[in-house]
């Protein structure tokens, strides 16, 4: 990746607190996630394990056939999302909602994880690292990766526009480079995809 993208400002050092941040930023929506589980009622969670267990015990049944179908609707899932964050950031006016879409993504995990592991104890663990966790090894990075040149790509539009600040690249260029890194986080979606649709399921149908 810096190998394509050498010279590009979204791969210098001075903006690896800008990564950090982003990181903290989902770990909280994590955290946030997690926490929503105690909140629900009793009611609530019985009903929402009984949806779980349908969609989980019916996945695990699918036949190989059904794959592909599961493989381009993960993409596509998927591809949409991170289309939204590059957008929103080419817009430059849209970064708040780049943030909060990847609090969202944080939350989501967290919720689906805590509910797991408190409906369903160890077997919910192991569901969470087997079918959940593999994935977002590589998704997660891709989100963390538009999100960041988002915000390096509007940072750098505004010192240009308004601060009249001297660099070598133009705006086409800015463009170019704030393109190959969704580009990137693209291949890393469909790989991650791969991983959830010919990896995890067949763990999770193991441990069904």
């Amino acid at each position: 990746m810096k190998r394509w993208l050498k010279g590009s400002p979204y791969t210098s050092e001075p903006y690896f607190s800008l990564y950090v941040f982003l990181f903290v930023l989902f770990v909280i929506g994590v955290i946030f996630g997690a926490n929503i589980v105690g909140s629900l009622s009793f009611v609530q969670r019985q009903d929402l394990l009984f949806f779980v267990e349908q969609y989980l015990y019916s996945s695990a049944d699918e036949q190989v056939g059904k794959a592909q179908n599961d493989l381009l609707s993960s993409i596509t899932s998927h591809g949409k999302y991170i289309s939204f964050l590059f957008f929103f950031g080419l817009s430059v006016v849209g970064l708040p909602i780049v943030w909060f879409l990847l609090f969202l993504k944080g939350v989501v995990i967290g919720f689906t994880v805590g509910f797991l592991v408190n409906q369903l104890s160890g077997q919910g663990l192991l569901l969470s690292i087997t079918a959940i966790a593999p994935q977002n090894l590589f998704i997660v990075p891709a989100y963390l990766l538009v999100v960041a040149s988002s915000m390096i790509f509007s940072v750098y539009v505004l010192q240009m526009l308004f601060l009249k600040k001297r660099s070598p690249y133009t705006i086409g260029e800015a463009i170019s480079l704030y393109f190959k890194s969704f580009v990137i986080a693209l291949a890393l979606v469909i790989v991650g995809s791969l991983i959830e649709v010919y990896i995890s399921s067949m763990a999770m149908e193991r441990l069904l």
